[in-house]
């Protein structure tokens, strides 16, 4: 993910919680598995596993910001 990709303080936890929760972080659309099914229609897969990895890793979030 880029920081193009992502809204100014939006954090690795929100985009975790969100997909949890069903919820599309983007539109706040409803999910299936990784998939919005909302307007914007976004696979959330590779974000959903570069925060899991980012949180568990803490160098890794130095280098994407």
């Amino acid at each position: 993910m880029t920081a193009a990709d992502t809204l100014p303080g939006e954090s690795n936890g929100h985009i975790i919680s969100s997909i949890i929760n069903l919820v599309c972080p983007q539109c706040g659309g409803r999910m299936l598995e990784f998939q919005c099914e909302g307007r914007c229609r976004r696979n959330w897969l590779a974000e959903w596993e570069w925060a899991n990895q980012a949180t568990r890793n803490p160098g890794l979030r130095a280098i994407r910001r």
